[in-house]
């Protein structure tokens, strides 16, 4: 099993999005600073498969976890993230079992899914060595993690975790709150059953739970039932946050 999901109980694993800024030495920064991984975002986000490479190829160099959250479950985006050097997808808006079975089909090689094999790329550090060995090694490296943001996606989260080759639930607390009809919402007797929801259903099958979400003490909550992934903020709020600071800072008669 990949070490990244080697938790044992009260550990936890804290990352940052990176939504629009394609400065792979931003992950730099990621790593000095404590964070265990980032997540690249090509669904909202506008990054290119170059950029998506450059970034990823820093993050492996310096062993931050690099997860790209996908647009959608098709082919074309995931063998390509993987084969670009990605450690793990995101696919939003899982709520069904099929949708993630899916998507773990076009991450894994034979026998564990049916990903095309081109192994003289970076995901192989261009040594692939012998094919079947290779493709063992790969599907054990490769994560692929639900994040669950409908109530449909709920309801579904024990079949979605007990899927073969999926590593971990992460909820989508915005789009869930919209789902339940009260936008921005993260309080509601309805979210607060899908927190633990969620939590039940990826601990049933030994797997990881998280949230994503800036609101740190939604996050403590969270970690106080049993999450152990959080992703916090983005490279963009975090650096509208501390701007903020320092117009506040030098605003402040002394």
């Amino acid at each position: 099993m990949n070490d990244f999901l080697k938790l044992e109980e009260g550990q936890t694993h804290l990352g940052a999005f990176l939504s629009e800024i394609a400065a792979p030495n931003l992950l730099r920064i990621y790593k000095t600073c404590g964070l265990d991984y980032v997540i690249i975002d090509c669904e909202h986000g506008y990054f290119s498969h170059a950029q998506v490479a450059a970034l990823a190829a820093v993050a492996n160099g310096i062993g931050l976890m690099a997860m790209v959250r996908v647009p959608c479950v098709s082919r074309e985006h995931i063998q390509k993230v993987f084969d670009l050097g990605a450690d793990a997808i995101l696919v939003p808006m899982t709520s069904t079992p099929e949708q993630i079975r899916e998507a773990v089909a076009y991450s894994k090689y034979f026998p564990a899914g049916k990903r095309g094999a081109s192994t003289m790329r970076p995901h192989s550090e261009y040594n692939p060595g012998r094919l079947m060995d290779y493709m063992l090694k790969a599907n054990e490296r490769t994560m692929i993690f639900a994040q669950i943001e409908t109530d449909e996606g709920v309801r579904n989260a024990e079949q979605i975790a007990a899927v073969e080759g999926v590593s971990g639930l992460m909820i989508g607390p915005n789009d869930l709150s919209i789902d339940y009809g009260t936008p921005g919402a993260s309080d509601t007797p309805e979210m607060e059953k899908a927190y633990r929801t969620v939590i039940a259903a990826a601990k049933a099958y030994g797997k990881p739970s998280g949230i994503i979400t800036g609101n740190m003490k939604l996050i403590k909550h969270c970690e106080s039932l049993g999450m152990q992934l959080f992703s916090c903020n983005s490279e963009v709020g975090l650096l509208a946050k501390q701007i903020k600071t320092m117009v506040s800072d030098f605003n402040i008669e002394v």
